[in-house]
């Protein structure tokens, strides 16, 4: 993974803690974080792709998603969820993520995943549509690899 900077996103989502995503021993639960990660993913591929890409009978699906935790969250907390592309395969998105506590810079945790353009007819990888792709690269502080 590399090294997480808050500086190198652009695309945030706020997000409140509540008190029933703690686990018995007083943290936020590990399967939350990968809730956090949905919001902000499902919210930035909506910029990415618009609201429903699957109405062209292609758009994303969720490949792989891997998530390390750098420090505990309690509740009460006011955290962000930066998403942002790090990588334009051919047919595939490399997506970095970072959870942080609002307006500061450690991460909590941070995440990769990978993010394929999917036929949903056809069950089959397609190639990231280059309106996606400008998009993406208009989307982001660092622009990605390609």
């Amino acid at each position: 993974m590399t090294k997480i900077s808050r500086k190198n996103f652009k695309h945030f989502v706020p997000i409140e803690v509540r008190w029933g995503e703690m686990d018995a021993l007083g943290h936020v639960n590990n399967t939350v974080f990968y809730r956090y990660s949905e919001d902000g993913r499902i919210d930035y591929i909506d910029l990415i792709a618009g609201s429903d890409p699957s109405r062209r009978g292609t758009g994303p699906i969720l490949a792989d998603l891997r998530c390390s935790f750098l420090q505990q969250l309690r509740f009460p907390a006011s955290v962000e969820i930066a998403t942002r592309t790090r990588a334009i395969g051919r047919s595939s998105l490399k997506v970095e993520q970072a959870l942080f506590y609002a307006g500061k810079n450690q991460p909590i945790a941070a995440y990769e995943a990978v993010v394929v353009w999917f036929d949903y007819r056809s069950q089959a990888s397609v190639p990231v549509p280059e309106d996606v792709r400008q998009r993406i690269r208009d989307a982001e502080v660092v622009p990605p690899e390609e």
